[in-house]
């Protein structure tokens, strides 16, 4: 069951992707097809122990190891009025999918609408204090011929806010886009 921010979060990005006409939505209930992302939400819950949120420090390479290929860690920055997101760790997976960011900040390295969508997904999953599912069609790159299944994650340390993200992709029919089915990571 998701918590009242979870689900609070996950309506609010919902309804900036209907605005936004964007082929994603999120999902509280954390519903994941992928056996893989099941995992990951179960490592996550493992390491929160007694904490709201577990430590960045406790996904280290060999927490993460099964998943290293297909993790992103980005980090929230606040600069003054600002909320920037910058990737601190790219999976080879994801940067060979989506270019390699490692370091960069989505502000500079993505293009319009796609940081706009990434920087909503960012701030849906810092908003919520808990683990999210986004799904959806690819369009960044030209690759909507792909579909997405995503973990985001909240964490924390002394310094910073960061979200951690595991990702599937897989081939998806080009067809119109129908939130939330349950045969269908995106359509």
């Amino acid at each position: 069951m998701p918590t009242d921010h979870a689900s609070a979060a996950a309506e609010e990005f919902n309804r900036f992707a209907e605005r936004s006409a964007a082929p994603s939505r999120c999902d509280a209930t954390l519903a994941f097809e992928t056996p893989a992302l099941t995992k990951a939400l179960a490592l996550w819950r493992e390491k929160v122990g007694g904490r709201a949120i577990p430590s960045r420090h406790d996904f280290g390479a060999h927490a993460l190891k099964a998943y290293l290929p297909t993790v992103a860690i980005v980090e929230a920055v606040d600069e003054g009025d600002m909320r920037r997101y910058r990737f601190r760790l790219m999976g080879t997976a994801i940067a060979d999918l989506l270019g390699d960011h490692t370091g960069k900040f989505i502000d500079e390295a993505v293009v319009s609408p796609f940081r706009e969508r990434w920087s909503a997904m960012m701030g849906a999953a810092l908003a919520a204090g808990a683990p999210l599912r986004f799904f959806g069609r690819v369009g960044y790159n030209d690759l909507n011929f792909l579909s997405l299944e995503l973990l985001l994650a909240p964490m924390r340390d002394d310094l910073a806010q960061s979200i951690l993200i595991v990702t599937h992709a897989r081939s998806s029919n080009l067809h119109a886009f129908k939130p939330l089915a349950k045969d269908k990571v995106s359509a």
